[in-house]
């Protein structure tokens, strides 16, 4: 599902089109947890093992993604939003969420390892659903919110170092 049909200056466009990538994975292993549920047996274990695999690959990309955000675009829009404003704190606490989610997913699976079954492995496949849930609204709020909003308020000279950053990271 994609957000908007708008096209935003290079370093927007570039998180709208990494959105895009990380929406593709996600879909991707909602569908998997989708399968958990439905399944029982053994099979259950086996298709937590691709899970795993995807959300691990999936975290991987989406850190790197929150990084460019976090270092980037997030520290410029602050500077131009002042104090009161309360936009990016948001979407701070939203990446939060998502990355505990992740983090919650990841780590029982660890401590789990091969005393793993059924039942628990379709109780930490939920985490992958909040991840999922998470950042499909997340993502949304930042397409149809704070790009707009950073690109109305960013100045070109902001942008052009948003443009760096990226090219760096």
């Amino acid at each position: 599902m994609k957000a908007s049909n708008h096209v935003f200056s290079a370093p927007l466009q570039q998180l709208v089109n990494e959105h895009e990538s990380l929406r593709a994975e996600m879909n991707t292993f909602y569908e998997m947890t989708e399968e958990i549920e439905c399944e029982s047996g053994p099979i259950v274990v086996q298709l937590f093992a691709e899970l795993y695999n995807l959300v691990s690959d999936f975290s991987i990309n989406l850190m790197a993604h929150s990084t460019r955000e976090e270092e980037g675009l997030f520290p410029v829009m602050n500077r131009r939003l002042g104090k009161n404003d309360t936009t990016i704190e948001e979407m701070e606490e939203e990446h939060g969420k998502a990355e505990q989610h992740l983090e919650d997913f990841l780590t029982e699976a660890a401590q789990a390892g091969s005393n793993l079954d059924e039942e628990y492995a379709q109780f930490i496949t939920v985490y992958a659903v909040q991840v999922y849930a998470t950042l499909t609204q997340h993502f949304a709020k930042e397409e149809k919110v704070l790009f707009p909003l950073a690109e109305k308020i960013l100045s070109k000279d902001e942008m052009e170092e948003l443009d760096r950053l990226h090219q760096v990271g």
